[in-house]
Formats: C-alpha cells, structure tokens, sequence
C-alpha cells in the first residue's frame, strides 16, 4: 500500500458504534476497527467523507460487521480474506411484495465484497486501495421478508496486481437459505484515483 493511502486510511475517524472487541475473527482488534473505519467511510460518508450520507447510507448504516477473517492457504500458496455481516430486511429495503428489493441486494454487495479484499490486503501488507467495479453478477435464489435477518458472508477470490474478484452470499440467519449469491469483479484505480 502506498504511504499516502495508507496515512489517508489510518486518518479515518473511528466507526461511529462500533465496539472492536466485539467482531469476531482471527484478526487483531486493530485490524477489526480500521475495517470498520473504511467501511463506515465509504458506505454512509462518516467522518471526512466529502458526501455526508451519500447513496444508501440508511442501509449502511444498518449493516454490522459481525466477522473479520484471514485464512491462508498453505497447499495453494494463496490467502483469502473474509467478512461477515448482519442487517435486518427493513420495510425501505424491500419490494411492494415486501421482500429484499433486488437492488437493495445490489447496493449491499457491492461494498461489502470489497470489504474482504480490503482485510486481506490489509493484512497481509498488500495494496488495499479499492477500485472500479467491472462486473457485478448476482443471482437471486429464495424471497427475504420483511424481518428478515440476513448473513452476508463474502470472500476474496482472486487478487492478483489491480485485479480483485470477490464472491458474496446472503442467507437468511434463522434458516440457512440462501438468498442472494453473487460475484464481484473490480480494478484498483491507483492512489491518485482513490483520493
């Protein structure tokens, strides 16, 4: 990560109600409030983002990160990073069916997906600048209610130089169903982009 990312990311305010030692995962408390940091930045435009409550800060508002994982992978040579998160399907989140609007799936996956990138990256020293999405792909499997309280499980597949891709997965908490399933591709911009 270049300095002036890095000094940029560091320099974010602290997450507003987020406790560190309450995200589970094998990364350092540390670690688990600077994600929280960036997260919070990007996804409701807290501290010094330069649009207070940008599009979909009430959903992102609401997402909690729950999980922070790194996990290597010693037979293939390759790590991956892991976020989970939790939100309850509320009445602006939904469709006049009142289920998951589609595009509500897709605004929550998109940061989200980027979120286990950036812990892996981050962890392991690597360029965490996020990037330009290319290519979003979603699959939509079962309804979410009204009430419903989804866990969004997402995972870094492959990042190799600028190129990231991430996959997601929404179930709903109480039954294990999968509700939404997903990919997202992206390029990291460079620093000059990113700020």
């Amino acid at each position: 990560m270049s300095v002036r990312l890095d000094a940029f990311i560091r320099s974010l305010p602290k997450a507003p109600n987020v406790d560190a030692t309450q995200i589970r995962g094998n990364v350092s408390d540390a670690e688990k409030q600077l994600n929280a940091n960036v997260f919070a930045y990007f996804f409701t435009g807290s501290g010094i983002a330069p649009i207070k409550h940008p599009f979909g800060y009430d959903i992102g508002s609401r997402l909690r990160i729950v999980a922070l994982n790194v996990f290597d992978d010693l037979e293939n040579g390759r790590a991956e990073g892991e976020v989970n998160y939790e939100i309850e399907v509320t009445k602006d989140m939904c469709n006049v069916y009142g289920t998951l609007h589609g595009g509500c799936a897709a605004l929550m996956l998109d940061p989200c997906t980027m979120g286990a990138v950036f812990v892996l990256c981050s962890v392991k020293g690597l360029d965490s600048a996020g990037g330009i999405s290319q290519n979003v792909n979603i699959h939509w499997h079962h309804p979410a209610p009204l009430g419903t309280t989804l866990l969004i499980t997402t995972r870094s597949v492959f990042t190799d130089g600028r190129t990231r891709l991430a996959r997601c997965e929404m179930r709903d908490k109480a039954t294990g169903k999968l509700v939404v399933s997903g990919t997202h591709a992206f390029i990291n911009a460079g620093v000059s982009a990113q700020l």
